[in-house]
């Protein structure tokens, strides 16, 4: 009997022990570790040590697939891998299954691994779902007994009009009754005798009369052939399951409302420009976008919320933490920046782009992607123009991102001019996903209009980043100083927020 020893594994991310402990020298079980709030089952990718061979505290036993992302698991004692109970790709492992027996130092692994459980095959059944043993064939009937019920000439097409009334009138199945007439008929006296062995009060309940109104089922006269053509199964990763089943939980029961706006952005190219020519700092427009909406959210916290579903009631979260969509091949993920309000914008794009590498490498700690506040999911990338996204619960809004593209426009005429003149200026256009439970619709228009201004006037999510104003004040040393005169310069705050009136 195994005993539940002192040895421990540790999530890269968290540094959170699961500890089994015990004062006496038995092997220890390692179960399936619960590794982020949503997960109740995984699989394990790769095994990071063989059986019978040593490990110390601080080795890698295993890499898990959790529902977002793939966590390794550290050991914290010395110890030797006895048996792998459950080997790399074996789908559905439950929280809390027994995955590997550990010996402690100074036994015999081999010993211990005698003792295990069997191991897992992959694709096996569990014993649960095997399936039950086939009954036994039933021996046929002797020659001269009546034919089984259900035979053809049982049916009520062959019965006589005697019959077919005691069968109405009694509520009686035709299958249950044995037939004694030529060739399995159903004859008057085996109903008679049917019901006079029946108790009192049991009649049966009637089948329901199908009548010409009732719609009968389309049957197609011909059946369409098979494709013969090669196919190729791919089976749902555990990521994808919880991706399918938390989009399609949130378009069922969060009522979408959608709000699109636009932002020019010739100003915040040349600003892009400028930062990398003077300076060699390369901000790309998510990077600008991030922070736009991170300041955004600052000033309209409606947004900047998240939705307790025990209580149904929305609570404003005091830290702007924006979650960025990064696709991977294992499924989309959302890693989170936190504080981008106040994060400097340089510091921010490192950020990002660790971020993103970490999450496409799978090596994303946990704490790296669980929580956050607010959405941005990007397609720009892939020259779309528009689209829109499912908001990610909690949260009661998210960002959806479009290209960037010229458009013509026409200029105002100057002073002396008598026409209007046509140019092309770059524009991007995002839609906004809003919980109308908790998010009115003036909220979204005034976030979105604070959105556009910030990427309209690039120089204001410079003036908490010292790096970046440096860079711009080395070659025209007027140039920031005067652009921070408009900086000071802000917008009047919004008229208070029209509220619902309240249902008597």
């Amino acid at each position: 009997m195994h005993r539940l020893w002192n040895f421990g594994f540790r999530c890269l991310a968290t540094r959170r022990c699961l500890h089994i402990a015990s004062a006496l020298k038995f092997p220890s079980e390692i179960k399936m570790p619960a590794l982020s709030p949503t997960m109740t089952d995984g699989s394990i990718v790769k095994w990071g040590k063989k059986e019978g061979e040593e490990f110390a505290a601080g080795d890698v036993l295993c890499e898990v697939q959790t529902d977002k992302a793939v966590v390794a698991l550290e050991a914290e004692d010395d110890g030797t891998l006895a048996k792998i109970i459950v080997p790399a790709n074996v789908p559905g492992i439950k929280i809390g299954d027994l995955i590997a027996i550990v010996a402690n130092s100074g036994e015999d692994w081999k010993e211990v691994a005698a003792s295990a459980p069997a191991t897992v095959q992959p694709g096996a059944a569990k014993p649960a779902a095997q399936a039950a043993p086939a009954a036994a064939p039933s021996a046929p009937p002797p020659s001269g007994s009546p034919a089984p019920s259900g035979s053809p000439t049982s049916r009520p097409e062959f019965m006589g009009p005697a019959v077919r009334l005691l069968l109405e009138k009694h509520h009686l199945d035709i299958s249950k009754i044995p037939a004694s007439g030529p060739r399995g008929q159903l004859l008057k006296g085996d109903v008679l005798d049917y019901i006079g062995k029946m108790p009192a009060g049991t009649a049966e309940p009637a089948a329901p009369k199908e009548t010409a109104e009732q719609p009968q089922p389309f049957v197609p006269s011909v059946v369409a052939a098979e494709s013969q053509a090669p196919f190729t199964d791919i089976p749902l990763t555990n990521m994808r399951q919880v991706i399918a089943k938390r989009l399609s939980k949130s378009k069922m029961t969060i009522p979408h409302e959608y709000v699109t706006g636009e932002a020019w952005l010739d100003r915040l190219m040349e600003l892009r420009r400028d930062l990398k020519a003077k300076g060699g700092l390369k901000l790309s427009v998510n990077d600008m976008l991030i922070k736009a909406c991170a300041l955004g959210l600052r000033m309209v916290p409606e947004l900047n919320a998240t939705c307790d579903e025990a209580t149904n009631m929305v609570i404003i979260q005091p830290s702007v933490d924006i979650c960025m969509a990064v696709a991977t091949p294992a499924g989309l993920i959302t890693p989170i920046l936190f504080n981008a309000d106040r994060t400097p914008i340089t510091k921010l794009s490192e950020r990002a782009s660790a971020l993103a590498k970490k999450a496409r490498d799978g090596k994303l700690q946990p704490h790296e992607f669980q929580g956050g506040t607010f959405t941005i999911s990007n397609l720009g990338m892939f020259k779309i123009r528009e689209f829109t996204a499912i908001i990610n619960q909690p949260q009661v809004a998210i960002l959806a991102v479009g290209t960037s593209r010229p458009r013509a426009m026409f200029t105002r005429p100057l002073p002396n001019d008598e026409d209007e003149a046509v140019c092309f200026s770059t524009s991007m256009n995002f839609t906004l996903s809003i919980d109308t439970r908790f998010v009115e619709e003036a909220a979204a228009g005034y976030f979105l209009s604070r959105v556009s201004h910030l990427l309209g006037h690039p120089h204001m999510l410079l003036e908490d980043d010292p790096v970046a104003i440096s860079v711009l004040n080395s070659t025209k040393a007027d140039s920031f100083d005067s652009m921070l005169l408009d900086l000071n310069v802000r917008p009047p705050p919004p008229p208070p927020m029209p509220q619902k009136a309240k249902r008597g």
